[in-house]
């Protein structure tokens, strides 16, 4: 099994942070052509409606900020993703629409007081600077436009206040004491800078970047975790059953410590599968063993099974690994009987049946990351999977199709919903000794119906 993914890994990170900088590059581009394109259309539209010479000044701004967007263009699709020259164009913006809103016009013989173009709402333009900012993904640029865009506008009230004609409330002896009517005078004078609304302008333009550069980490957080889930679904669907993936992938347990538990381990392995390999080719074969192998996972996730792996032609599953349920122990048995039921019915070699010999015991497994830095299995060890391991290599002897250990059945029987009429057919063999252990443990088996015979006699199952 592969490892399990770690919650930020750097490579999943990383990959996400290089395609948010190749879509960066591509929305740079396009907001060129799309800047470009609404630029000209102002230069045209002032040429229109606005009289020569006065349109001179508009034009040329218009047009310097249109030589910006393309210069970040040029650079977005030459350079490597850099953050610095975004914001250093960034800033260039901000610092000449400043200057195109509230300069006076050197084209107009008698030019309005600068304080008229602090309220003609033209700081509305700065948000569609910081919309476009939102194409380059990062709420670091995103931050870096709110800021400049806030200190190019702070800067640009500051002058206007301070020339020697313009007027603010702290000038106004009282301002505080004056009822809201009594303002009005002043308001309406044009060289009247209202300090207080541009501060607001100012605070809530502030406030929106800060919203803005909040939810543009949160989607690249967002997508960086959905990298991270998907990844280790697809790494989990091969060895746990559907239902379970989705669980295992969004939790937040690590499966890297070593714990103990009960578990089912379950052995299935083609019986005689060496003599039927030379007969069938290489070919054939493999296709025999996919499709042998394929079934058995069917019915192990079906069961809610895990798959541990594959050893050659035979295959290793748990019940319980790695979460626990009360039904480990019936569905290894459910799980048993469906895979010869479905053998039975689909046999890949109709000409020549192929058979499955099952082992099943239930016990204490330890679980946890198996192999070195270089690759890494989840799995499980100890005595139940070497006791269910033996159980399967009895079904030769015993001329069976399923061997199980009597401690997995009296803990089915044990399990609420546990139909017994599911161990009809088995015969049970007390004190059955197994290669390499001490202790002798009582089996059930099931009898293949091609044979009858060579095995021991066993005790009828209570009813």
């Amino acid at each position: 099994m592969t490892e399990w993914p770690k919650r930020g890994s750097g490579g999943i990170a990383r990959r996400i942070a290089e395609g948010f900088a190749r879509e960066a590059r591509s929305g740079i581009r396009h907001a060129t052509i799309a800047r470009s394109a609404t630029l000209v259309c102002f230069m045209g539209w002032v040429a229109a409606f606005q009289q020569f010479p006065r349109a001179w000044f508009y034009i040329g701004m218009l047009g310097l900020l249109l030589v910006l967007g393309l210069a970040q263009g040029y650079v977005a699709s030459r350079v490597a993703p850099r953050i610095w020259p975004s914001a250093l164009f960034i800033l260039a913006d901000s610092i000449v629409i400043a200057i195109a809103l509230t300069a006076p016009n050197p084209f107009v013989a008698i030019p309005a007081p600068p304080p008229v173009a602090l309220r003609s709402g033209n700081f509305s333009l700065y948000y569609v600077l910081l919309a476009g900012s939102l194409l380059s993904y990062s709420p670091r640029l995103v931050l870096w436009c709110g800021a400049t865009a806030a200190a190019a506008w702070g800067v640009a009230v500051a002058w206007v206040a301070s020339l020697p004609e313009s007027r603010t409330l702290f000038e106004i002896g009282g301002w505080q004491a004056m009822e809201p009517g009594q303002h009005m005078p002043y308001r309406m004078d044009p060289y009247f800078v209202t300090l207080p609304q541009h501060l607001k302008e100012i605070l809530i333009f502030v406030a929106v970047t800060i919203v803005l550069a909040t939810v543009v980490r949160r989607v690249r957080l967002l997508a960086i975790r959905e990298a991270e889930i998907e990844r280790e679904r697809t790494n989990l669907a091969r060895h746990f059953s559907p239902n379970m993936v989705d669980t295992l992938a969004r939790s937040e347990e690590s499966l890297d410590a070593v714990r103990k538990q009960n578990a089912a381990v379950l052995f299935a392995d083609i019986v005689g599968f060496s003599g039927l390999a030379e007969g069938l080719g290489s070919e054939r074969t493999m296709e025999v063993l996919r499709r042998v192998h394929s079934m058995i996972s069917d019915q192990v996730f079906a069961h809610d099974g895990t798959l541990d792996k594959f050893i050659g032609d035979a295959v290793m599953a748990t019940f319980g690994v790695p979460l626990t349920s009360d039904r480990d122990a019936a569905n290894a048995v459910a799980c048993a009987l469906s895979i010869q039921a479905v053998l039975a019915r689909s046999n890949p070699l109709p000409m020549q049946p192929l058979r499955v010999g099952i082992g099943v015991h239930y016990g204490e497994v330890v679980m946890g990351n198996l192999g070195g830095p270089r690759r890494l299995e989840y799995g499980v060890i100890g005595d139940t999977v070497n006791v269910a391991s033996r159980l399967e290599g009895l079904t030769r002897e015993f001329g069976a199709t399923i061997v199980l250990s009597d401690h997995l059945v009296r803990v089915a029987l044990d399990t609420r919903g546990f139909n017994p009429t599911m161990l009809d057919g088995f015969e049970k063999t007390r004190a059955q000794p197994l290669h390499g252990r001490h202790e002798p443990i009582d089996i059930w088996v099931l009898k293949s119906p091609e044979r009858k015979r060579g095995a021991p006699a066993g005790d009828a199952i209570p009813r």
